[in-house]
């Protein structure tokens, strides 16, 4: 039989998950075959490392300290009543603040800007005369 099916089956093999009659077919070539019986023995030393890691030892006192600090209560420091009212207030000014220098920086930009549109549309309808094309098709219409 061919190694590398073996191979395949050697994991089978070890967890005594194959049938009986493949079983047989294995054990004789793992008789024969040195290479076989040294993957074998390779995939042993792996399934143990990985069995070892399933199962890790508890500490002993992991339990004793676990419980000892959920036992722990952290006493509950309230805030100073002040501290409680001047936060929103302060809050409160900031954001009055802002709205009133957003609505201040809002009525400057709209009056700059609204003298010079309708300078640029005087001006380009005045460049529509100066051209003789579009002179020309203004006076078919």
């Amino acid at each position: 039989m061919d190694c590398k099916t073996i191979h395949k089956d050697l994991i089978f093999y070890l967890d005594n998950e194959l049938p009986n009659e493949r079983r047989i077919i294995v054990q004789k070539h793992l008789d024969r075959c040195t290479e076989c019986r040294e993957f074998l023995a390779l995939l042993q030393s792996e399934m143990q490392i990985f069995s070892d890691e399933k199962n890790p030892e508890v500490s002993p006192f992991f339990y004793t300290r676990l419980s000892a600090r959920l036992e722990e209560r952290q006493e509950y420091q309230p805030q100073n009543q002040w501290v409680r009212l001047v936060q929103p207030v302060i809050f409160m000014l900031i954001l009055v603040i802002g709205i009133y220098g957003g609505l201040q920086l809002g009525s400057n930009a709209s009056n700059s800007t609204t003298n010079q549109p309708a300078t640029r549309s005087i001006q380009m309808l005045d460049d529509f005369e100066a051209e003789p094309i579009e002179s020309f098709l203004l006076e078919k219409l």
